[in-house]
């Protein structure tokens, strides 16, 4: 019977996952991020809404209904069938100095969608399987120049795409100890274009367009385990720690090089082409990653995390290409409340989670990008403790708050922003087997 309630929840996921890319495809048209432009594009948040409110802290957490995919040793204490969804809206704001410019833009895009259920519960032994993007590249940019002997030019750069991660994980073990790995596949594109014409009210010049288009796609494996023992009768001591190994992606470019007329009817219309190429093979090698933690907690009560994560982006490789891009590392603090779980108030059985995360980014355009957020959620529970605990139908809605930037004042461009992310996690009556029809 458990083949088919895992065959169930493989359906329902790859159906929310067509609604995933139908989405995606569709709401991001708003975001202008010129970061991006390097790169697999701007890294979007790595972990669970309820991990995210509290800097982003993950190696170490688990609980019997948040999937924490961050480290799939978490899987091993899932107690209950879980459906988790998430989806974020990002306000951005850019300040250049020269010329001085503001630029806002905002966009929602779905975090993540996954089941997680038990194999089973007196084996510490869980399952999970989901899709959510990775990365993200959007965006337009026009600058106007003068070049020297040459009339004034003006150039548009455009760019779209992203990495995304399918996969299944499951995780394992003891009492006190768990291990546990995602295996999946990787998949994405990037497509740039650069528009170029010279302005001038007496000659005419033909427009030129660069326009390359990659799609890829390759297997990735991703580790992680964790620790906990008593230190005192109600307060554990958790060690974590999580790695991706680096992994190559096979990809396929187009190359085009031409130049084009405008219509009014037709709009571009290519006029002559200097160079073109298609199924031009070759690989994205992809960065390891690594993270570790600590945690003291007293259950259901309390806990306090720090956690560093590094990534090692120098290795990152487009077609045999370096690109602006570094070793990079983040420190996280964070720390989850709850008042009085067994209160008959709704408010005291609210986890409250605050946090903050500070590093430099992976991009080195433009000098060093320090980055830094402070991060704030909560959990509000559908059902009082007490319901819950009698049927075993755990849902909450999950919230985070990030307000942060990337840049300071000795950089050029600096970016301010701030993402509102709603996560519902769901273990209710739907995913109940009918005893009696």
């Amino acid at each position: 019977m458990q083949s088919v309630s895992i065959i169930t929840n493989c359906r329902r996921l790859v159906f929310f996952s067509l609604v995933l890319s139908a989405v995606n495809n569709n709401v991001l048209a708003q975001e202008n991020s010129p970061y991006s432009r390097y790169g697999l594009g701007d890294i979007l948040p790595g972990q669970n809404i309820v991990n995210r409110a509290m800097g982003g802290i993950s190696a170490t957490y688990y609980d019997p209904v948040t999937v924490n995919f961050t480290n799939p040793a978490s899987y091993a204490r899932l107690k209950y069938t879980t459906f988790d969804v998430g989806l974020d809206y990002t306000g951005r704001t850019l300040r250049a100095v020269d010329p001085v410019r503001t630029l806002r833009s905002g966009y929602i895009i779905p975090s993540y969608i996954q089941v997680g259920f038990p194999l089973a519960k007196k084996r510490n032994w869980g399952m999970n399987i989901g899709i959510r993007p990775v990365t993200r590249i959007s965006y337009q940019l026009q600058q106007n120049e003068r070049l020297p002997g040459i009339d004034s030019v003006q150039t548009n750069y455009t760019g779209d795409g992203g990495l995304y991660q399918t996969y299944v994980g499951t995780g394992f073990g003891s009492k006190h100890f768990t291990a546990g790995f995602n295996f999946g596949y990787a998949f994405g594109s990037k497509n740039y274009v650069t528009q170029r014409s010279l302005v001038n009210d007496t000659v005419f010049y033909e427009r030129g367009k660069w326009a390359d288009s990659t799609h890829f796609g390759g297997v990735f494996l991703h580790g992680g385990v964790q620790y906990s023992t008593h230190i005192s009768k109600s307060v554990l001591l958790k060690l974590g720690a999580f790695a991706q190994l680096k992994s190559n992606l096979n990809a396929t470019r187009d190359i085009r090089r031409e130049t084009y007329v405008v219509n009014s009817t037709y709009g571009e219309i290519m006029k002559d082409s200097v160079y073109y190429s298609t199924d031009d093979k070759g690989k994205i090698i992809m960065p390891a990653s690594y993270g570790a933690a600590i945690s003291i907690e007293k259950e259901l009560a309390w806990s306090v995390s720090a956690e560093y994560n590094i990534a090692q982006w120098a290795d990152y490789r487009y077609y045999d290409t370096k690109d602006d891009v570094k070793n990079t590392w983040v420190f996280r603090l964070g720390t989850n409340f709850i008042p009085n779980y067994k209160s008959n108030s709704y408010w005291g059985q609210v986890q409250y989670r605050a946090g903050f995360y500070v590093g430099p980014d992976y991009v080195t355009v433009n000098k060093n990008l320090p980055t830094y957020a402070v991060t704030f959620g909560a959990s509000f529970p559908v059902r009082k403790y007490g319901y819950s605990l009698y049927t075993g139908q755990y849902t909450s809605i999950n919230t985070a708050f990030e307000i942060g930037a990337r840049g300071n004042k000795s950089n050029s461009l600096r970016e301010s922003f701030y993402r509102i992310a709603v996560g519902l996690s769901l273990s209710d009556i739907w995913f109940i087997k009918r005893t009696y029809q």
